[in-house]
């Protein structure tokens, strides 16, 4: 998603926001105002971002890339604010492709931290004499670079 994407405020009570979601999944983090799901979403005929709270991102999350919705914000007799999502005209749920980032259980994390440092000490080369601190560096980042892609905790847009 491009980071200067606009960003839809979805203020309006029982609005209709028709939306074309515009990845399979969003993207999430934490800043000093707590968790965040940022989706990549047509609107208007424009490329925009909505920042999901979990209530939203809750629903958001059944659908993948090219999936047409309309979102309504509603507040009930109580005050409370509900979302609902739902396919633009019938068109069917079509579920995100799954990447293996939000199925890892801790053992399947750790063994793949075991298999992408043994891949990244043996690309190093095999060798008589220690490591300097500058060959751990590099398994270091050679590491983190096949766990991005174990744990799918990078696009899924590869270039091949």
């Amino acid at each position: 998603m491009n980071d200067k994407m606009k960003t839809i405020q979805l203020k309006k009570f029982n609005h209709d926001y028709p939306i074309t979601l515009t990845y399979d999944k969003c993207k999430s983090g934490e800043s000093q105002y707590g968790p965040w799901n940022l989706y990549g979403v047509e609107y208007e005929g424009v490329e925009q971002g909505i920042f999901a709270e979990d209530a939203l991102h809750q629903q958001l999350q059944k659908y993948g890339k090219g999936a047409r919705l309309v979102i309504r914000r509603n507040q009930d007799e109580n005050g409370q604010l509900e979302w609902h999502v739902a396919p633009a005209n019938g068109s069917a749920q079509r579920q995100p492709q799954q990447t293996v980032l939000k199925y890892l259980d801790d053992r399947t994390a750790d063994i793949h931290r075991q298999v992408a440092l043994k891949i990244a000490t043996i690309s190093m080369g095999q060798t008589t004499k220690p490591w300097t601190d500058e060959d751990l560096q590099e398994i270091k980042v050679r590491m983190d670079k096949l766990l991005e892609i174990l744990d799918g905790s990078v696009d899924d847009e590869l270039p091949f």
